[in-house]
């Protein structure tokens, strides 16, 4: 992994220098200006080297490293060694195997030193990993089989946990699961920050703040943010996560060779198993399954499952589209499916799922649009090529002047617009939820000791299904469900280009997070998450968020526990504070390319035997193309048009005057007229929900049956 072409022909210079010398003249007239591909070429001397001497042969395996990755048969391979262009496939998988050998020390080294050192703490991270296989030919009893593999890697936390008293554990409120004033605060701090850093990239006046304006917001645990991440792929597992018993067999292996387990079957400290929602569901149900177990490690608690990153932001753009875009909006100027026709951006099509950066580039390209747009409407500004009237003094500011100068001017922005100026945005669900008298709450109001009680009898009862039937039967008692608000909009318009800022705002926040390894704000995201979740029946991953919060709050974990749950929830390859990406997304990328990689093998049993070889493979691959220049493929709509694209939305928007109230304007497409208030009718059931899903214990954390 740590070659490179000039060190290779410096070692030729050395080792063959005549040979190299009548190559150089083949390649060039002229051999000290050989450059580029040409000394690629130069590098062919290792072929004459490794005819005379077999150790002289990086060069070969290099090109059986490269084939292997492309799916080459074995025995294409060993006509290709005949010819002296690479290594023999057994020479090769032996090497290999010795790097498996290499990868399992390196995992038992970070098993013992967990079980030694109090603060080395890591993680697993799974997923699901299916394919298909089609036969060369097809018989009655030969067809297309259908793998159902789960993929693990393990993850050497970053930061380090600090002791600390641990807190009694609670029985956590509806309340607790909505963001405090204060959490709010942080918010708009955050706000200020993202729009900052939108306007002076797309705002000529502004742009000498570029170099001025931090590119990191600094969070407890921003020296950590730029170390790269130490991971170990653990290779491919025979396990479908949809069978119960695939998983409990799955985790009853890992936990024997991973977790931390005591002589007696206890466990000494459990560690965390992540995922994206339905590997969190499926640890859980098998946590469930064996919950009678005698010890510890009978009932699998050397994991406590968690949901990751990436597909919370996935979900989560999932349900702002099902508010503000629609293919039926293609008249409507100023919605997102006119600016994806007017940006020509072809990516973006089908479910979120399926192309989720390009209906994120979309939806970011509009939101720097609005951000631009709402600064220049509050600085009175008409041109957005124009000149900006900056304070006199401005030119003898400090850096660090300019930069409180430029939060001074966003934060009445972000006040106006996207908290409307209040205090607090989700007062009105907060208010429902923690009402026990309100409708929402009537049948879960009396709850005693896990039962349910009769508002007008002594009667108690276990499931509310019961307590309702009594109800109505006995005491005639009938509570109709709370109804939706009606939507009172003057200006469409205006209301949906406010609620496609906030939404995508929220989306973009997390979406920093992430990039900045910003655990307590991607923590506390997914407070903000929860009533859109509830809004649009996305339930799945609002359990998951209810998870998450409750699993972050003090008591339902030990402190160091907590603290890495928080803190290290992401991976990053290369460097760099801004750098990162969520643990699940990193399993995804290896999904793909492992795909990629095993053409070469046709049964299930190779793939799984030389699953730990893909990580391997993929990386001298990608290490190759660095060194070689080796340029990626080019898409229907590219990064560098980012700029023009905002100009453009922006531009759209002035002419159609988005941002003034005008009662007559109406929406033709009556699927995405929003309301300015985003989290207006989302506390219907959303307090059952949290009753229902709030969990009592770290693990099976499944619903409660009785509500």
């Amino acid at each position: 992994m740590t070659f490179n072409w000039d060190r290779i022909n410096n070692e030729l210079q050395i080792r063959a220098p005549y040979i190299l010398r009548i190559i150089s003249s083949i390649a060039s007239d002229i051999p000290k200006q050989v450059d580029g591909y040409s000394i690629h070429t130069l590098c062919t001397v290792a072929s004459a080297l490794h005819a005379r001497s077999s150790y002289m042969s990086f060069i070969q395996y290099v090109v059986g490293f490269v084939l292997t990755h492309g799916g080459c048969s074995k025995r294409d391979m060993e006509r290709m060694c005949s010819l002296g262009f690479n290594v023999s496939p057994s020479s090769l998988q032996r090497k290999l195997t010795s790097w498996h050998e290499h990868l399992d020390e390196e995992v038992n080294n970070l098993h013992r030193g967990m079980m030694s050192e109090k603060n080395m703490r890591y993680q697993l991270v799974g997923d699901n990993w299916d394919k298909d296989l089609l036969p060369s030919y097809r018989t009655t009893d030969r067809g297309t089989i259908s793998l159902h593999l789960f993929n693990v890697i393990a993850v050497k936390d970053r930061v380090p946990c600090t002791e600390e008293a641990n807190a009694d554990q609670v029985d956590l409120q509806p309340s607790v699961f909505m963001p405090s004033l204060q959490d709010q605060k942080q918010l708009e701090n955050e706000l200020v920050f993202l729009i900052s850093t939108s306007i002076i990239h797309h705002l000529p006046a502004l742009e000498d703040l570029v170099e001025v304006y931090p590119t990191h917001l600094n969070h407890p645990f921003s020296e950590y943010a730029g170390i790269k991440t130490e991971q170990h792929p653990l290779g491919l597992f025979d396990c479908d996560e949809k069978k119960t018993t695939d998983m409990i067999q799955l985790l009853g292996s890992l936990q024997d060779k991973y977790a931390l387990l005591l002589e007696d079957g206890s466990v000494k400290e459990p560690f965390f198993f992540g995922g994206d929602r339905l590997t969190d569901e499926r640890v859980q149900t098998a946590q469930e399954a064996m919950k009678n177990g005698g010890t510890q490690k009978e009932r699998l608690e050397g994991f406590i499952s968690k949901i990751e990153d990436f597909h919370r932001l996935m979900n989560f753009l999932e349900a702002i589209n099902k508010q503000v875009f629609s293919t039926e909006s293609s008249s409507d100027r100023g919605t997102l499916y006119f600016f994806r026709n007017l940006l020509n951006a072809r990516g973006v099509k089908g479910k979120v799922k399926n192309s989720y950066r390009e209906h994120k580039m979309l939806y970011y390209t509009v939101l720097d649009a609005i951000c631009c747009l709402l600064f220049l409407k509050e600085s009175g500004m008409d041109d957005p090529e124009g000149d900006f009237l900056f304070p006199e003094e401005f030119p003898n500011f400090s850096n660090t002047e300019k930069v409180d100068w430029l939060n001074d001017m966003v934060r009445p922005i972000v006040q106006k617009y996207f908290f409307d100026g209040k205090s607090d945005i989700l007062s009105d669900v907060r208010e429902v939820i923690s009402d026990p008298n309100h409708p929402e709450n009537y049948w879960i109001s009396n709850e005693q000791n896990g039962r349910l009680k009769c508002h007008h009898c002594e009667k108690s009862y276990v499931n509310v299904g019961s307590l309702k039937a009594h109800e109505s039967k006995i005491h005639q008692v009938s509570i109709p469900a709370p109804q939706r608000k009606k939507k009172q909009i003057n200006d469409e318009l205006n209301n949906y280009i406010l609620a496609v800022f906030k939404l995508v705002l929220l989306h973009r926040n997390l979406d920093s997070a992430v990039d900045m390894a910003d655990g307590p704000r991607s923590v506390r995201s997914a407070m903000y998450e929860l009533p859109q979740y509830n809004k649009t029946n996305k339930i799945k991953y609002a359990i998951g968020s209810i998870h998450l919060t409750a699993l972050s709050k003090e008591g339902a974990l030990t402190n160091e526990l907590r603290q890495s749950l928080i803190a290290n929830r992401f991976i990053n390859l290369q460097g760099g504070k801004n750098n990162n990406m969520a643990l699940d997304e990193y399993v995804e990328l290896l999904n793909r390319d492992s795909k990629i990689v095993c053409k070469g093998f046709q049964t299930k049993e190779s793939i799984i035997h030389h699953s730990k070889e893909y990580p391997i493979l993929v990386n001298f691959v990608k290490k190759l193309e660095s060194e070689s220049g080796i340029r990626g493929r080019k898409g229907f709509h590219t990064l560098p048009n980012y700029n023009k694209d905002v100009h453009c939305v922006l531009k759209d928007l002035i002419e159609i005057d988005a941002l003034s109230e005008k009662g007559s304007r109406k929406l033709r497409c009556r699927k995405i007229v929003a309301e300015k208030d985003i989290y207006k009718n989302t506390e219907q059931g959303l307090a059952n929900l949290i009753h229902r899903h709030k969990p009592l214990t770290p693990y099976c954390r499944l619903r409660n049956p009785r509500l």
